[in-house]
């Protein structure tokens, strides 16, 4: 094609040669230029066609990147969902079989408090049903629903959703907040907390006390969420024990029920913000986790 063009070019500047010039020096210096000046054209327009066209499949290749970025969160966050409503479906259950054990005991007393934490339950698993809905709909822009962050409702959201998983153990959770008007979403600060609490509950040793501090600060450079427990513990070293991959499950961990959706979610969100994950585990001494999160 580019040969083509090019005999049709030296043609058309044949043309502007006059007659009788072209085999003098005058002639050929001019009929050269001519062609030189042509070429010389048409390789910076060849280049700049070149440039645009580059540009073009890095704009492509970037607006779908950002694409598969959104739907790999969105799709972490499916995941998030099921995974908390199953806890919040178990909770129910779970509340329904004392109900009716109390009932033919004629308990009224107990029986009010299982309907008040019945009642507790239904209304945090309408919330969390809402709130995937809502960042869903949203794409993912989970800047848009950023909100001055309160500690009471953090934490009460907190213990209505670990509620089941406390039901008969000894367990304290001790929270720290050093915040001040911290403007951040409350439903991602909510979903690490809560899947982190978790796994603490889930992976404690039997027959000892389960202590889990928890704590949220706010620093020049954005927040550190941490929680500490005194469980099982992990071996990191391990090379198959990959927490953060979907539906991994490990070493003890295989004993305890659940999907692992947990870790791998939370590290999605984290990756979103730009974030960082520390883990510190030991065996039969405890995990930490440490999540810092730029604030822009």
């Amino acid at each position: 094609m580019e040969r083509n063009f090019s005999d049709r070019l030296l043609q058309s500047q044949l043309k502007k040669v006059p007659d009788g010039d072209i085999y003098s020096k005058e002639g050929i210096d001019a009929f050269l230029k001519m062609v030189n000046e042509a070429y010389t054209g048409f390789e910076e327009e060849r280049r700049l066609n070149k440039h645009i066209e580059s540009l073009s499949n890095h704009e492509l290749e970037v607006a779908n990147e950002e694409l598969r970025n959104k739907n790999d969160f969105l799709d972490s966050f499916n995941h998030g969902m099921a995974h908390d409503i199953k806890n919040h479906t178990s909770n129910i259950i779970g509340l329904i079989t004392m109900l009716r054990k109390y009932h033919g005991r004629n308990d009224a007393k107990m029986i009010g408090t299982i309907i008040e934490k019945l009642d507790l339950s239904a209304n945090q698993l309408t919330a969390i049903v809402q709130g995937f809905l809502y960042l869903s709909r949203a794409e993912a822009n989970i800047d848009n629903q950023f909100a001055v962050i309160n500690e009471d409702e953090v934490t009460t959201a907190i213990n209505a959703e670990t509620l089941f998983l406390t039901m008969g153990k000894d367990c304290r959770i001790n929270y720290r907040f050093e915040i001040n008007e911290l403007f951040f979403s409350f439903h991602v600060i909510k979903i690490i907390f809560v899947n982190l609490i978790s796994n603490s509950i889930k992976f404690s040793k039997k027959n000892e006390p389960i202590i889990i501090d928890v704590s949220l600060i706010q620093t020049p450079a954005g927040i550190e969420l941490l929680v500490k427990d005194n469980g099982l513990g992990m071996n990191l070293s391990d090379p198959d024990n990959k927490i953060f991959e979907l539906f991994n499950r490990t070493g003890d961990t295989r004993m305890v029920k659940g999907t692992g959706v947990g870790l791998f979610m939370i590290k999605k969100i984290v990756d979103r913000h730009a974030g960082k994950v520390a883990v510190d585990s030991e065996l039969g001494k405890g995990t930490i986790f440490k999540i810092e999160i730029p604030i822009k």
